[in-house]
């Protein structure tokens, strides 16, 4: 596990628990820990100010720390759900420092600061909605059925995987946070911290609510809709069909993203979506953006991407919170949300209802899941020994959900 040792990270404040400081946690717990035989490290921290980056240290545990759990490894996560105790409200901005990067070169890189702000009514009802869904969320337990086999597979592809910021599956993360952009709170607000939204998507297929198998339904072309949706129109047809093959829509979901976030327009384009196998340059793929969407021109390159955030934000607080007062836990992941399978038709209905109160047009509802290609199931004609040898291989989930 990552732990760190800037001591700004320390500060008393909204966002570290009451009773926690850097001489407490590094030079009082941590040098025991270590002094004692508990835990090992395994790298040291390091920070480079000229290139804007660095990673924290990393520590494990050792038999000694293991041995003193008398729960089994399997149910830890259960027994730390309730250990996370910062402000689920958030205020994150995002900056930019001049750095250098490791060819030398002279760059901008993104920096991530939180905010202190002063609560009021507003702060308070969003704090009380969240601590309705949270509480929720707690009372139910959501698992992914794998395979003892597959569970360590999957955890070290993430660990491994250089192309997403992927970090191992903390089963104890059920709760969610809302982390917003602005003081303000208008912009930004999304839900974040759940531990589904830190797999690949094809796993949350996998997903279990109370042992139960579980579905995912998004919005479909949700900020395209409430643009067009701003101006008084209707969008009818594939926002991301813009005359090219049908293959690259994904990318040209991306560059659409990327455009409406962009602040102004640029010749450089968006560092984080190649388009190269589309045989097109950024000017020619964002003509073409414009010339299919020209009739809501003027809502890219004006920094409207964290504002349409906030709006989907809203609406995917009145969906849980719908769920919340019923006791049933829905999980989100932006713009969509998995739920147990039996009440698929409740989620779209009132996926449905909680947009037609922010916008009056139709919206696209369509099943979100994705399916990882895994051999986990039973023969057709078993005996016995083979459902128990089934079971075995299941036993970490079995054990959380039994």
């Amino acid at each position: 596990m990552r732990i760190s040792r800037d001591k700004n990270r320390y500060t008393s404040g909204r966002y570290v628990p009451e009773g926690i400081s850097y001489d407490i946690t590094i030079d009082g717990v941590l040098y025991l820990l270590m002094m004692d035989g508990f835990v090992r490290k395994i790298r040291s921290g390091s920070y480079d100010r000229t290139k804007g980056e660095g990673d924290q240290t990393r520590i494990a545990a050792k038999a000694k720390l293991v041995d003193w759990f008398s729960v089994n490894p399997a149910l830890l996560p259960k027994a730390l759900v309730d250990c996370e105790d910062t402000d689920p409200l958030v205020v994150q901005v995002t900056g930019k420092r001049k750095g250098k990067n490791k060819n030398g070169k002279e760059v901008t890189f993104k920096t991530k600061t939180l905010k202190k702000y002063t609560d009021d009514a507003n702060t308070n009802q969003m704090r009380d909605n969240l601590s309705l869904i949270n509480d929720c969320l707690k009372r139910h337990w959501s698992d992914l059925h794998l395979s003892d086999d597959e569970w360590v597979k999957l955890q070290r592809s993430l660990v491994g995987n250089k192309k997403y910021d992927y970090t191992p599956i903390r089963l104890h993360r059920q709760t969610i946070r809302h982390i917003f952009n602005s003081t303000n709170f208008d912009i930004g607000g999304r839900f974040y911290g759940g531990w589904w939204q830190n797999i690949p998507s094809a796993y949350r297929g996998m997903i279990t609510i109370d042992g139960k198998r579980t579905t995912e339904f998004d919005y479909g072309r949700l900020h395209p809709t409430m643009l067009y949706a701003q101006e008084g129109l209707t969008l009818s047809e594939d926002a991301y069909d813009i005359g090219i093959s049908a293959e690259h829509r994904d990318v040209i979901k991306q560059l659409f993203n990327a455009m409406v976030q962009m602040k102004e327009s640029q010749d450089r384009p968006p560092r984080d979506v190649k388009f190269s196998q589309t045989g097109k340059t950024w000017k020619q793929l964002g003509d073409l953006i414009l010339e299919r969407h020209k009739l809501i021109r003027d809502k890219f390159f004006c920094g409207m991407g964290n504002r349409l955030q906030y709006e989907d934000s809203q609406i995917a607080e009145k969906v849980m919170l719908h769920f919340a007062k019923q006791d049933i836990a829905v999980l989100p992941v932006h713009d969509s949300f998995v739920i147990r399978r039996s009440l698929e038709h409740d989620l779209i209905e009132v996926m449905s209802k909680a947009f037609s109160q922010h916008y009056d047009v139709p919206i696209d509802i369509k099943d979100g899941a994705k399916f990882v290609s895994l051999d986990i199931g039973l023969p057709d004609e078993v005996e016995v020994d083979e459902i128990i040898s089934h079971m075995a291989e299941f036993d970490g989930w079995w054990r959380r959900n039994g």
